[in-house]
């Protein structure tokens, strides 16, 4: 069964069981209404698991709830989501029926209501989220499109009516032996942002132009081993393509991101190494922030990959599509001869 035919089928279902409509009307309520990970914020070794509660505070005549669900799946796979029995429908017969988990894009998709028209005023745990941790880095769990139906993070009362509310997005940082977080500040127009740096090189020299916009630092490992960073910064910073240069070599950065931050995965070659992060052009794969025919050529030399090719390279594909083609190289032809400025 194909992923759009599984959400119509859930939403039906549900539908069905309840026999009410959904209606987006608010409902008004004195205290907000809270969704967020519980612990905020995780840290576990690799190939470890962790179990995340996602709960609500102070919420008001709560009969349904959705949550929609966003992670790097670079760094997690989903391996479970279960309602607990000490949670905020304790005491009522529920529906919850078999979530739709995304490892492959990064999403999951849960229901659950009181299939009797009553409402609950409380705060309490909606669900428990396992996940297993399967590669370096931090991630963030990304509650999205808020207050939208069928596929969305949303409360209902037993009327259909939606409830507003609030999240805070929670964090999960991936680690292993020998590394370290290194937070740092950048100043921009008079405020002052954090820097998380995941690393198991020995990073120093941070700076942060905010004129140039570049971000850079040292990262210093034994020869002959492999560095590795996992950035997560402001988006305030940043906003548009970001490249990554190792020296002078262009890395792929691994890039994901919710409402509020930009975090960036790559690798390198132990020694020292100079590292900037900075704003740029789409389709400027060399970093050198113009599109030319460098960029063009080495587009070329990755045409028709796709991940798992010898000659796959991830810059090239400027689209995101997971294959390279026509559509990158008319991309880059219609940035050539552009140069990034401030």
């Amino acid at each position: 069964m194909n992923t759009s035919k599984a959400y119509f089928i859930l939403a039906i279902s549900l539908i069905t069981i309840l026999l009410m409509p959904l209606v987006m009307s608010h409902v008004s309520s004195t205290e907000t209404t809270i969704i967020q990970q519980d612990p905020k914020e995780i840290q576990s070794p690799i190939s470890q698991s962790v179990t995340v509660n996602i709960t609500v505070t102070n919420v008001n005549n709560l009969n349904t709830w959705q949550l929609y669900i966003l992670f790097n799946p670079a760094i997690l796979k989903c391996t479970e989501i279960q309602v607990p029995p000490n949670n905020i429908f304790k005491g009522y017969e529920i529906f919850f029926p078999t979530p739709i988990i995304d490892n492959s894009a990064g999403s999951i998709l849960a229901i659950c209501a009181i299939t009797q028209p009553v409402g609950v005023t409380s705060s309490g745990v909606l669900c428990q989220i396992k996940f297993s941790c399967k590669a370096l880095g931090i991630t963030p769990l990304i509650f999205g499109n808020k207050m939208q139906a069928p596929i969305g993070t949303y409360l209902q009362t037993p009327n259909s009516n939606f409830i507003p509310f609030d999240t805070f997005d929670g964090m999960i940082k991936v680690t292993a032996l020998g590394f370290q977080e290194y937070l740092f500040e950048a100043t921009q127009n008079s405020k002052t942002y954090k820097v998380l740096i995941l690393s198991n090189s020995t990073v120093s020299s941070f700076n942060y132009d905010q004129y140039l916009k570049i971000m850079s630092f040292n990262a210093a490992g034994t020869d002959g081993t492999r560095g590795f960073a996992s950035i997560a910064f402001s988006k305030e910073l940043f906003k548009g393509t970001i490249a990554v240069l190792v020296g002078e070599e262009a890395v792929y950065g691994a890039p994901f991101e919710n409402q509020t931050y930009n975090f960036l995965y790559f690798n390198y070659s132990h020694s020292t190494k100079s590292i900037k992060i900075f704003l740029t052009l789409v389709a400027d794969v060399n970093g050198d922030r113009m599109v030319d025919m460098a960029d063009i050529s080495i587009i070329i030399d990755a045409f028709l990959t796709s991940p798992g090719d010898p000659l796959w390279n991830p810059l090239t594909d400027v689209n995101h599509d997971n294959i390279v083609d026509m559509a990158d190289i008319s991309i880059a032809i219609d940035n050539f001869l552009e140069t990034w400025s401030p």
